[in-house]
């Protein structure tokens, strides 16, 4: 595993009500092969923008509460936080629209 900090639930919760930076979480699963092919490119991004987003990972298998309150139905998803409340999401293991997401986050957008 990276340096992406993987959080239960309990925890995201808690950073949710802190944290002023946009939040993006990794949903994933140790069986979806989508998920570790994107991994090392979130870890990429995660070093490029860790000073304006806050990156999380959290395991859908172990956190299945996350994934029933936020609607996540298709491994890997990336949901966006800002002010403590979904904003964007991205599904799927795709480069260029993971990069997309995190730029227009960090940003502001």
């Amino acid at each position: 595993m990276g340096k992406v900090p993987n959080v239960t639930y309990e925890e995201f919760e808690e950073i949710l009500k802190s944290e002023t930076r946009p939040i993006i979480v990794d949903t994933w699963a140790v069986w979806c092969g989508p998920c570790r092919s994107i991994e090392p490119f979130f870890e990429l991004l995660f070093e490029k923008h860790a000073t304006s987003v806050r990156f999380l990972r959290m395991n859908m298998d172990e956190e299945s509460i996350f994934a029933q309150k936020y609607m996540i139905a298709s491994l890997p998803t990336f949901v966006v936080f800002r002010d403590g409340k979904p904003f964007n999401s991205l599904i799927g293991a795709k480069r260029d629209k993971l990069k997309d997401l995190v730029e227009k986050a960090a940003k502001g957008k």
